[in-house]
């Protein structure tokens, strides 16, 4: 990325604006660290269910990848909290700049890949079931984690190489931290860039959509139709048998009941095998949709807060005189929904999950003894 106008533009600001804006910063931050953090209470609670449930071990290294990407951010709120000018200038030396940069790229790599393994997951256990079921879960998850860290990790290392402290144009003593704008690392950076955007954007982006479009079509049509069949493939054989009981019967009475009364008698129970076999088939398949519907959401919500990022990065191969991050509207609105992505997934978690919910409003009531939150109900089912 060339900095050169970037820098050499500095332009001053509303106070009023910036005030706004920073009180936006810590209020979606604040939010953020506050839902990751009962996030992890959630597991040091309920440590055997998490076991058992691989998506829920990957919800929970991508709020830990979100944890990071929150508190490193707010080396940079602080920063635009203090400087009137525009752009940003970094106080905090090379040192903090390389590595703030380094744990901020680390945790975009490490979500996006782990959104990427949960929809493979979501793929296998509900596309390929016997599969699924033949893997050792544990020792899966387990290398799954050291895979996802290390790739990030080692994807994010060229930023301890290639970031640096550009100086401004009429602001000798501020610095602003980016990417070298040396000729000699010019290939190596583009090489870097292009790489990023294939595989920890664009490429996730299209296999999470496939793997999404082929779940939805089995659980929503698929499914729906098999189980319609089946219920009244289930109610016919019970009208079959009442009658053929009520017939069994009827040399021995002298009264014979009417079938069609005896039918309905016997299939309108509520207390009935059959009714709570289907009613507990219908609350997994409610979960599971609603488990479903909500990593999609996530997965929506996560490449749309990140696309700014990529289309500046289109921008400026089509147009190298300058890029987007000269206008102060495109900064803010990038940095406001990379922080909102990291913030609104445990509301999500807390909206179509029981069990986080469950957790969460018994942890708020720990928390706040006052507040009255709806958590009477356990579930004992995993999430998905």
């Amino acid at each position: 990325m060339n900095l050169t106008i970037l820098i050499n533009v500095p332009k001053e600001y509303s106070s009023n604006l910036r005030i706004i804006l920073t009180v936006i910063f810590v209020i979606i931050a604040g939010i953020g660290l506050f839902g990751n953090s009962l996030v992890f209470l959630s597991i040091a609670t309920n440590r055997l269910k998490f076991r058992h449930s691989p998506t829920n071990l990957l919800l929970v290294n991508m709020s830990c990848a979100d944890l990071l990407i929150l508190v490193f951010n707010i080396f940079d709120i602080a920063q635009f909290a203090l400087d009137d000018n525009w752009p940003t200038a970094w106080h905090l030396g090379l040192f903090m700049c390389k590595i703030v940069r380094f744990i901020q790229v680390l945790g975009c790599y490490v979500s996006v890949q782990t959104l990427l393994i949960i929809s493979i997951e979501r793929y296998i256990a509900i596309i390929h079931p016997v599969k699924s079921s033949q893997i050792n879960r544990r020792r899966r998850v387990c290398c799954i984690f050291i895979l996802i860290w290390s790739i990030g990790f080692l994807a994010a290392m060229p930023n301890l190489y290639l970031l640096q402290l550009h100086s401004f144009f009429n602001r000798p003593h501020y610095f602003i931290c980016g990417l070298s704008d040396d000729r000699a690392d010019a290939h190596f950076i583009m090489f870097y860039k292009y790489t990023e955007s294939v595989f920890f954007f664009f490429l996730p982006a299209v296999v999470q959509t496939v793997a999404y479009m082929f779940i939805c079509y089995k659980i929503f049509l698929v499914d729906r139709v098999a189980q319609a069949h089946s219920f009244v493939q289930h109610t016919q054989k019970t009208k079959i048998s009442a009658v053929h009981h009520q017939y069994s019967h009827f040399k021995l009475s002298s009264s014979f009941p009417s079938p069609i009364n005896a039918i309905v008698s016997t299939t309108s129970s509520p207390r009935s095998p059959t009714h709570i076999i289907t009613t507990t088939t219908t609350h997994g398949n409610i979960a599971r949709k609603k488990a479903v519907i909500m990593l999609v959401i996530i997965a929506i919500f996560y490449f749309i807060s990140f696309s700014p990022t990529q289309i500046n990065f289109i921008y400026t191969q089509m147009n190298q005189s300058h890029h987007l991050y000269e206008y102060r509207l495109f900064f803010v609105i990038t940095i406001l929904l990379a922080l909102s992505s990291t913030a609104i997934n445990p509301i999500l978690f807390y909206i179509f999950n029981n069990f986080f919910r469950y957790n969460f409003n018994v942890l708020l009531r720990c928390i706040c003894p006052r507040c009255r939150l709806s958590s009477n109900i356990h579930q004992n089912i995993p999430m998905i």
